[in-house]
């Protein structure tokens, strides 16, 4: 038993996410049941009627006929994978730091601290945007499966990163869940939609929304089979930064919980 206990701290810690995680049982739920049933509404109620679409790309603007089933299916995928992983991630970054004190005792930087944390939520995101690839699949045609769960992943990513972020710095956990539903249900569940920012009369504002490059990264995908490169990178970046900010609040919170221990 000692033997197992003593293990690389942020190991442990990647652990301890995992066990925090299959303790959470309606987390799990929530995890495997929203995907299908929102999909299945969706096809369920939506229309074959021919609707024009627009995907942006670094160069050039293209334009696609679709079906409004085609693109509602993917469209709600990418919103729910952005609600679910912004939802799980003030769920695992709201906590208080006192929890892992042992590990921060034991020489766990801040840095390992929150990196072991964002890397198991990628392990999850991942399996989130493998799991809504795969029922979206069974739904409706994707040209490109490969580079649709890669533009879910972003989507999860980017989404996952705010959340942790909103989750560190509000001390009450409703207020971050509000602040994360409110961008949320105005960004990915709306504004994103092909369907609106078509025939949207300003669309700069939607350009510089989180959703907005992970999005064009699945509808690329699903609706044309190209990798859109420049979604994909804008994408990272807008990810990176948001962990770049949670490492910098993550650092400042545990130094000052080390100054009170002492």
């Amino acid at each position: 038993m000692p033997e197992a206990r003593s293990g690389n701290p942020a190991t442990r810690l990647f652990m301890l996410s995992f066990l925090e995680l299959w303790r959470n049982k309606l987390g799990l739920i929530l995890l495997l049941i929203i995907p299908p049933i929102f999909l299945g509404v969706v096809e369920w109620t939506s229309g074959q009627i021919p609707l024009p679409i627009e995907l942006f790309f670094r160069s050039e603007i293209q334009q696609v006929l679709l079906s409004q089933r085609d693109i509602s299916l993917v469209f709600i995928g990418a919103a729910v994978s952005g609600f679910l992983t912004a939802y799980y991630a003030i769920l695992l970054f709201h906590r208080n730091f006192n929890y892992y004190r042992h590990c921060i005792g034991m020489g766990l930087t801040p840095t390992s601290f929150i990196t072991a944390r964002f890397l198991f939520f990628l392990t999850v995101v991942a399996a989130l945007a493998l799991f809504i690839t795969m029922v979206a699949g069974v739904m409706t045609p994707l040209k490109n499966p490969a580079g649709v769960f890669l533009g879910f992943l972003l989507v999860g990513a980017v989404y996952g990163a705010y959340g942790g972020l909103i989750g560190l710095i509000c001390k009450d956990f409703m207020v971050a869940v509000l602040w994360v539903v409110l961008l949320a249900n105005l960004d990915a569940g709306w504004l994103q939609n092909p369907v609106f920012y078509t025939t949207a009369q300003e669309t700069t504002i939607i350009h510089w929304l989180p959703a907005f490059y992970p999005s064009q990264v699945v509808f690329a995908a699903a609706f044309t089979g190209q990798i859109n490169m420049w979604a994909v990178t804008f994408s990272l970046l807008y990810g990176a930064i948001l962990f770049l900010l949670m490492l910098i609040i993550t650092h400042m919170r545990i130094r000052s919980l080390r100054r009170w221990w002492k």
